[in-house]
C-alpha cells in the first residue's frame, strides 16, 4: 500500500507542471478572449503613424551623426 501511494505521489509530482501549464494556457485563452483588438482602419493609422515615427527619428540620428562626424573629421585636421 505504501508503495503504490509513493508511485502516486510521484506520478502526481511529474504531472504537476504540465497541470499548471494547462491552467495558465486556458487562462491566457480567457484572456485573449476579453482584449479588444483594433479593427482594420485603426491597424492602418498606427501602422502610418510608427511609420512616420521611424523616418523622422531615423533623419534625426542621421543628421546627428553627420555632423558629429564632421566635427570629429575638422578635430582630427588639427
Amino acid at each position: 500500500m505504501a508503495r503504490s501511494a509513493s508511485k502516486l505521489g510521484l506520478l502526481q509530482k511529474l504531472a504537476r507542471p504540465f497541470v499548471n501549464l494547462w491552467e495558465f494556457l486556458q487562462d491566457v485563452r480567457h484572456e485573449l478572449e476579453r482584449v479588444v483588438w483594433p479593427n482594420h482602419e485603426d491597424t492602418w493609422t498606427f501602422t502610418v503613424i510608427v511609420l512616420i515615427t521611424i523616418i523622422i527619428v531615423g533623419i534625426w540620428v542621421g543628421t546627428l551623426d553627420w555632423i558629429f562626424a564632421r566635427i570629429m573629421g575638422m578635430l582630427m585636421n588639427f
